[in-house]
């Protein structure tokens, strides 16, 4: 029993059908969980390598490429890419999109196995990263206090932090800045040497009185006890009592005669404040698959749960919550789904003209959207931005093939046929057609898997929703449709409309539209006629169209304003971290200056390195951020007001290199937090590749719309080298080792043991006096220790030069790499790399062994926009063999094919007119225009098949198919219109996304309509081959004699 059939004779069965589907749909759209975008676990793992007290170039040599050379050889390894800073490597392993994780970082462990004996002994043991969407932050706190400034780190981590690890969906909670608190030993290196102490005899001697073991067990009797001999120190000031060694007269000497010991703090290399005053932020990320906005709600709940139990001169600000812009971004969405199910249901109501007609068509909606719900909660994914998007991609097309089904079953009762017959015969007929313009639509949607990279995670989600919908719908269309229509309908013409003023206004509206079809096939009897005159008009629109072309730049995605802007900036190398923190407050005021008070929700900044940082850091950079109001109550972009104050900070000194971004936290974890054009020059000669990149800045400065060209690769930070003479003490008997070991701990300093309070464990760490290791002369005049117990001064054994070392160095595939980043500004991205990269070719001369890539959002764009090409192209085999598969004829659907190139000229004048650029999802809308372009034509061209197929000439049957066609033709192309006119019109956060998609299929499509009506026709004249008459399909020999009347309508 074929589906028409089943629909219109067992209706309590098609009902109950309905009802399940309906059912689950809506208990999987409870259970689904809600992000901003699809989770995705980038194939990258880094591994960082730290060796504290290590110059960059020691790191590079003795760590980074060590462990380069392992890694390189890992299974399915697309790059390898490093950054070297003093006392950390970070390496990280890009994978090919697909590959196990959890196989690859098994191998990097395996492998950095291998490296371990080649590394330096004191290094710390390597750890193993594994980056994920989930790891990015979902809420962003700053605590800050008065009086309690020195113990508000500890407040934050051991009892705030603590209690939102436990929430449900928490991952982790991330603290930065603040005091951390360490136990000093400050050694005075004349009390050690007159005392005739050592560096080592201190650190030995507080590790053994420092020590807590087990000391066996004592049965007696039927108990047994447990020996032990607690020697941990309980009080820090116990410390300073700690007998290192006695003098010849047997007296005691202290700790606290050679150095000064007390509780304090860890020297601040990372500070960070928040609207005017010096903060902890804390950071919290959500575990893998937990809802987004769940979480964000219990953390909220539970840190304002949480305030009165914390001293009352502490206060906790919310920075950054992901959920507002989830929930924003999820509601515009949801809005624009809904306006264009209005639209829909106008535009249906406005051609068919009873309620009970487009109720019919109305219904289709929802059953098939909510089966969407259900697909997803198989796939596993969530409610996102992408899927929700999805939906409104595919709400105008969904009604599509009902619209077809109901007016073909009005065509029939027009004709005096029964209504259940009606419904039956007249879906039977259009079934396969329906069935074809549904497969070459999914056809275009199905290679979108085949996508590599993070797109393709997304547009695999675009298009199996569109799919899934499309696929329901045209169920819908063939089973629920002819089954509503039976029995809603009425077979009566002379009631439809209602009472009295709406059967006037159905006669009148009735009457227009037969003018407009008497019109329509007038025009098509002249296109006929002159069918010369129609294509060389219709090939000179497609070539005006194409001289836009190089007017519409291209980019990877559209810039959003979501209110997020932020500012970097380099100082001179060599500044204190305190001095960078003064500057960042003065940036952060002067940017609300700027920007308005009133504008700017919040405000942050923070300065320095951090421990596991792979980015560029140093104690001379900056980074100010500033959340804005919505764009609806600002009458500036984001990136108008950072143009402003970056403009203005260039302006000084001071400012040695800066630069901005407005993308978003949750979005930058996709298009990339740096610079959106990176020029990356390979080479092993630092010297040669670091002039190359001056010299294609010094191009981009030149390069209209190219802006804040910066090199990498810095001057240098000022170093000491302390030149040792191997001669001299070898003749004393020290070696390197004993030298640079004494230097490191004077300077550096050591851990020499841990101090345990509770559950928390703080450093015992030694070191010079402050006073003692301020200036140069205080390395000349340390002393180490000859094996003999005698001293020597370190100017008496070394050289002590002053010199500029790198800060950091950058390497890739095993290569040293300096990298040039640009950004852009009133130009599109492509114009502007497209300038570049000519002016390199003519201007820039490569020395040997270097070599030039494209790095950032370019490489991104080249990848993606080639796969979207090559998509395309398959997208338009797959609907021509579909096509040529229902019409058994080759030259048909090459007919209908003619119709696309005009698609693509409404596309053009589309986006010149609005002012926008090839990117992404202009390219989807591009595909998307594949498949819906010719169903028109693939409807048209199968009933004209049909009327000859049943003895009509070709004129004839051209003419009656073209007015017999027209209504439904203009019905499904409008409702696409209309439902993706929301998208086009959208104003919200996350509207420029979807904009140019909703331009693309708008414009288009609409012009693909107009050549489907008038040149198709023409066309199919001109090359369609006689038709071998048959027996209509479907229909029994009495109502075949009924079609074959001339007069259709």
């Amino acid at each position: 029993m074929r589906l028409p059939e089943l629909g219109v004779k067992r209706p309590v069965f098609t009902l109950m059908v309905f009802i399940a589907i309906l059912v689950l749909g809506g208990v999987s759209l409870q259970r689904l969980p809600v992000d901003l975008f699809p989770e995705v676990e980038t194939p990258s793992v880094t591994v960082i390598a730290q060796w504290p007290g290590a110059s960059v170039e020691d790191v590079e040599g003795r760590v980074t490429r060590v462990i380069e050379n392992q890694l390189s050889i890992v299974n399915n390894l697309d790059e390898v890419t490093s950054r070297t800073r003093e006392g950390v490597s970070a390496i990280t392993c890009m994978f090919e999109w697909g590959t196990d994780l959890e196989e690859a970082a098994n191998d990097i462990r395996d492998r950095i196995s291998v490296s371990r004996r080649y590394l330096p002994d004191d290094i710390e043991e390597p750890i193993i990263y594994k980056f994920n969407s989930s790891s990015m932050p979902i809420l962003v706190f700053a605590a800050t206090a008065n009086e309690s400034w020195e113990k508000l780190y500890d407040i934050v981590e051991d009892d705030l932090g603590d209690a939102l690890k436990r929430l449900p969906g928490v991952g982790a909670v991330n603290i930065y800045g603040g005091l951390h608190r360490q136990i000093n030993i400050d050694i005075d290196p004349m009390k050690l040497a007159g005392y005739g102490l050592t560096l080592g005899e201190i650190e030995r001697t507080i590790a053994r009185e420092n020590l807590t073991l087990p000391a066996g067990s004592i049965k007696s009797g039927i108990i047994e006890y447990t020996v032990r001999v607690p020697g941990e120190f309980e009080d820090p000031d116990e410390a300073k009592d700690i007998v290192v060694k006695r003098n010849a007269s047997g007296g005691a000497i202290y700790l606290r005669d050679v150095a000064d010991v007390y509780d304090g703090f860890e020297e601040s290399t990372r500070l960070s404040g928040a609207n005017g005053e010096q903060s902890v932020i804390f950071v919290v990320q959500k575990r893998s698959g937990a809802n987004t906005l769940a979480v964000c709600k219990s953390v909220l709940a539970a840190v304002e749960e949480y305030a009165p139990f914390m001293p009352q001169d502490i206060r906790v600000v919310n920075l950054m919550n992901a959920s507002d812009f989830i929930r924003q971004s999820l509601r515009n969405v949801t809005e624009t789904l809904m306006w264009g199910g209005l639209f829909v249901t106008l535009t249906t109501f406005v051609f068919l003209r009873t309620i009970r007609a487009s109720l019919v068509i109305v219904l289709t909606i929802p059953f098939s959207l909510i089966i969407a719900f259900f697909f997803m909660f198989i796939r596993g994914w969530t409610i996102n931005i992408i899927s929700l998007s999805s939906l409104s991609v595919a709400i105008g097309m969904v009604v599509d093939n009902a619209v077809v089904v109901l007016e073909n079953i009005d065509s029939y009762t027009r004709r005096g046929v029964k209504l259940r017959e009606a419904a039956l015969y007249a879906t039977g007929e259009v079934g396969l057609a329906l069935s074809a313009s549904t497969l070459t639509t999914v056809a275009v949607f199905v290679p979108l898997i085949f996508v590599s990279g993070m797109s393709g995670i997304f547009f695999g989600q675009l298009g199996g929703i569109i799919t899934t919908t499309l696929l329901a719908s045209l169920f819908c269309s063939l089973m629920l449709t002819p089954m509503l229509a039976s029995f809603f309908l009425k077979e009566d013409r002379d009631v439809i409309g209602g009472g009295p003023i709406g059967r006037a206004l159905y006669r009148v509206s009735e009457s227009a539209f037969n003018g407009v079809e008497e019109a329509y096939s007038r025009l098509l009897g002249w296109a006929l006629r002159w069918r010369g005159l129609v294509c060389m008009t219709a090939f000179a629109v497609f070539c005006f169209s194409l001289a836009l072309f190089p007017l519409i730049g291209s980019e990877f995605s559209p810039d959003t304003d979501s209110g997020d802007l932020t500012v970097n900036f380099e100082l001179g190398l060599g500044t204190r971290v305190e001095e960078t923190a003064r500057i960042c407050e003065d940036a952060r005021q002067l940017g609300v200056a700027l920007i308005g008070a009133e504008h700017v929700l919040n405000s942050r900044w923070r300065c320095g390195d951090s421990k596991f940082g792979s980015g560029r850091q140093g104690s001379h950079i900056g980074r100010v951020e500033f959340k804005l109001i919505p764009m609806d109550r600002r009458s500036f972009t984001a990136r108008e007001a950072g143009r402003r104050l970056l403009d203005t900070l260039r302006a000084r000194p001071e400012f040695v290199k800066t630069s901005m971004s407005t993308v978003n936290r949750q979005m930058g974890r996709f298009s990339g937090s740096g610079q959106p054009i990176v020029i990356e020059v390979l080479g092993h000669d630092l010297e040669k590749t670091r002039r190359v990149a001056e010299e294609i800045k010094a191009l981009c400065d030149r390069t209209p719309g190219a802006r804040d060209a910066s090199v990498s690769m810095d001057d240098g930070k000022p170093e000491l080298l302390v030149q040792v003479d191997r001669l001299k003490i070898a003749t004393l008997g020290l070696n390197v080792s004993d030298v640079v070991e004494t230097i490191r701990t004077l300077f550096y300093g050591k851990e020499a043991s841990d101090f345990r309070e509770g559950e928390n464990e703080y450093w015992i760490f030694m070191r010079l006096k402050e006073s003692r290791r301020s200036e140069l002369a205080d390395i000349m005049d340390s002393e180490i220790v000859l094996p003999n117990g005698r001293r020597v001064r370190v100017d008496a054994i070394a050289e002590v030069i002053q010199d500029l070392g790198p800060l950091d160095i950058e390497r890739k595939d095993q290569e040293r790499m300096v990298k040039v980043e640009v950004d852009y500004f009133g130009r599109s991205i492509g114009d502007v790399v497209s300038s570049i990269q000519a002016g390199i070719a003519e201007e820039i001369v490569l020395p040997d062994a270097t070599h030039i890539t494209y790095g950032g959002m370019v490489k991104e764009q080249a990848e993606a926009f080639a796969d979207l090409i090559g998509l395309t192209v398959l997208g338009l085999v797959l609907v021509y063999m579909v096509m040529a598969g229902q019409f058994e004829s080759l030259i048909d659907p090459f007919v209908i094919f003619l119709a696309l190139p005009f698609a693509f000229s409404g596309v053009l004048f589309g986006l010149y007119t609005f002012g926008m650029t090839f990117n992404m999802f202009s390219f989807i809308g591009i595909i998307l225009l594949v498949g819906t372009g010719v169903n028109n034509g693939i409807v048209l061209v199968d009933y004209i098949n049909t009327l000859r197929a049943r003895g009509e000439s070709m004129i004839d049957a051209i003419r009656h198919s073209g007015r017999q066609r027209l209504r439904p033709v203009l019905i499904t192309t409008l409702t696409t219109i209309f439902g993706m006119m929301p998208l086009a019109m959208a104003g919200g956060e996350g509207s420029e996304t979807w904009k140019p998609m909703g331009v693309t299929v708008i414009g288009g499509l609409s012009f693909s309509t107009v050549v489907t009506l008038i040149l198709v026709p023409v066309l199919y004249s001109l090359l369609s081959r006689n038709v071998r008459k048959k027996q209509s399909r479907l229909l029994p020999p009495d109502l075949s004699l009924l079609s074959e009347r001339k007069d259709h309508v």
